[in-house]
């Protein structure tokens, strides 16, 4: 027998209250892990217009618990018993919607999927869980909120795993991969006795507090840090990168070395490594990209200096940054256009680096 996706969506929550169920029973499918909330965060200390409001909604963090749901495609719609697909668990592809899917396979066990976005797995997987900045903190936090429920996870599903970050930090927060049931083609399809779905940090409002604060608690301040000297300033480089790098980085980077910064290459450091290093750091600077991350496992205090280009605008630093209690800073750049939007390479305007500098007490004015 085949399947096909059904078109129908609604909102978890519509779908949970379309059941008319009893208090207890409400209760049991849809857990509310953090309620809803606004906060109104410390502005940029820059000295260019700021480009969005200090105010941040975030809706309330839940969990829901789908009796006899499915899982289906590559990218992990979630479907309900009746056939509905819930539109706010999932990251919507045109491509895969006349897609048809074998028989699932049946699991008489409590599944939780942690995953959310593309997954490509092949020729080779790609996809959301494979940019460093969204496996961090639109993947990850999902965990907090899976334990938070109180709910006994038998399984965990994930896409097709491949870099050293994921199973480090999976590592790191007690996942062992024994209980990994990984999506390795496109035409997935599973049914679990028990289907356990959390709410999507991007979703519900990109990164809130408690996803920041989880990280840090679980990949730093519960474990022994070993900081390290002759990292207090650095400067993080995307040379490495396919797009979005430094034009002008070789003239940044003599301007810097005279201000006692050194240079960090993220790609081939371990997890562990770039909590240390980011845990020593008590000024970065760095163009806009996944690095800048690691921000989360800073010390109070730190500053982030953004390099970040004119044609492009994204306030997760900022938030990182304000959730760390770090001065952020965005030094807007010109960019070197390039087809695909938030690609343009950066050019760094020296002067305005140093005015920032000496302007915010980085480095001493004369």
């Amino acid at each position: 027998m085949t399947y096909t996706i059904p078109t129908e969506k609604k909102k978890t929550i519509d779908w949970v209250n379309s059941l008319s169920l009893s208090e207890d029973v409400y209760n049991d499918i849809y857990k509310v892990i953090y309620p809803a909330q606004s906060i109104t965060l410390p502005a940029p200390k820059s000295v260019d217009p700021h480009r969005w409001v200090a105010a941040c909604h975030y809706d309330e963090a839940f969990v829901v618990c789908i009796p006899e749901g499915r899982l289906m495609t590559s990218h992990c719609y979630v479907v309900t018993p009746d056939n509905i697909r819930l539109s706010d668990l999932e990251l919507t592809d045109p491509g895969y919607e006349k897609m048809t899917l074998p028989e699932p396979e049946y699991y008489r066990e409590t599944v939780a999927s942690l995953f959310w976005g593309w997954n490509f797995p092949n020729p080779v997987s790609h996809g959301t869980h494979t940019v460093f900045g969204h496996w961090f903190f639109d993947i990850l936090p999902r965990i907090h909120l899976l334990e938070n429920s109180g709910i006994a996870i038998d399984k965990y599903v994930l896409p097709k795993l491949t870099y050293a970050f994921q199973f480090e930090s999976l590592k790191l927060l007690g996942i062992p991969l024994r209980k990994v049931i990984q999506v390795d083609k496109t035409d997935f399809h599973l049914t679990a006795k028990k289907l356990i779905v959390a709410a999507v940090p991007l979703i519900i409002g990109k990164c809130p507090p408690w996803a920041s604060y989880y990280i840090a608690e679980k990949m730093k301040y519960s474990r022994k840090i070993h900081k390290q000297k002759g990292y207090e300033r650095i400067y993080i480089t995307r040379e490495d990168a396919s797009a979005r790098y430094v034009v002008n980085e070789d003239e940044v980077l003599r301007y810097l070395k005279t201000k006692g910064f050194r240079k960090i290459v993220l790609t081939p450091m371990s997890t562990e490594e770039k909590i240390e290093v980011f845990s020593s750091a008590k000024v970065i600077v760095a163009p806009f990209g996944s690095g800048s991350i690691n921000v989360a496992f800073c010390e109070p205090g730190a500053s982030l200096i953004e390099l970040s280009p004119v044609s492009f605008v994204d306030n997760y630093f900022w938030k990182l940054c304000c959730h760390a209690g770090m001065d952020y800073y965005e030094l807007l750049c010109k960019v070197e256009p390039k087809a695909h939007v938030g690609a343009d390479n950066i050019i760094v305007d020296l002067g305005k680096l140093d005015h920032y500098m000496r302007l915010n007490g980085i480095i001493d004015a004369n």
